[in-house]
Formats: C-alpha cells, structure tokens, sequence
C-alpha cells in the first residue's frame, strides 16, 4: 500500500482539476474517457483518495499528457520517465553556463552517488518485505 502525504493530494487533485477544466470537460465526460465512474473522478478531486497506479497511467492518456506528469504528483514514476528525467538531470548539470568544470563535477558525483543510495535503499526496503512475508508464510506452513 503506497501512503500518500496530504500535499501530494492537493497537487494532484488541482491539477487534474484544472487539466479537466482547461478541456471543457465533466467529470463524466472524463470518467467515461477512463472507464470509471463520475463519482471516483469526484472523489479524486476533492482530495479524498487517490487512484491507483494504472488509473493515473489512464487519466494521462485520457488528458493526452506525457507520461508521468500525473504520476509524479503522488508519487508514481515510471520507469521509463525516470530514466528520461535523469538524463535530463545530467544535460542540465552540463549545459549550464554558469557552473565551472570543478562545481559540474561535483554535481555530478553528488547526484550520481544519491541515485546509487536511494537504489540501495529500495532494494533493501523491497528484501526486508520480501523476508518479512517470507517469514509469515512460514508460521503459516507450521500450523
């Protein structure tokens, strides 16, 4: 289950009232643009919940939006836009005229090692869920 902070709903409930908005659309007419209902649209934009990852994936095709534009607001970021967004991290760092060689170098190594760390602290989230279940299912097999 992903928790979501209260301004990670704020910044996507605007917005996908506004993107709704600036096409003249109903929450209807955008429900049925993404196969649900006009009251789960509702319930998005008055910030109660937020949709899963596919719907997201959904409403920005619906809304003709790059991929990830939604996604990030609360969170999701697919893979293939992360990818995208680091290299544009790394064009940025070296096309900015006012960064010398010394500060480009050390930007880069400041972002490439917090890549790295975050990686390893996804991957040992992710291997202490896995145990954790693992370890349930076992009490499981005893019973």
């Amino acid at each position: 289950m992903r928790v979501t902070t209260q301004e990670q709903r704020e910044a996507f409930r605007q917005a996908l009232m506004h993107l709704r908005h600036q096409r003249g659309w109903s929450q209807r007419r955008l429900a049925k643009a993404v196969g649900l209902s006009h009251s789960t649209i509702a319930v998005w934009e008055r910030g109660q919940t937020i949709p899963e990852p596919a719907n997201v994936v959904e409403l920005e095709r619906a809304l003709e939006l790059e991929s990830g534009t939604l996604a990030r607001l609360v969170g999701y970021m697919p893979a293939g836009t992360m990818r995208q967004e680091m290299i544009s991290v790394l064009d940025a760092i070296m096309a900015d005229p006012d960064l010398g060689e010394r500060e480009r170098a050390l930007l880069l190594t400041m972002y490439r090692q917090l890549v790295q760390q975050s990686r390893a602290d996804r991957a040992e989230r992710e291997a202490g869920q896995t145990t954790a279940g693992a370890a349930g299912n076992q009490g499981q097999d005893r019973r």
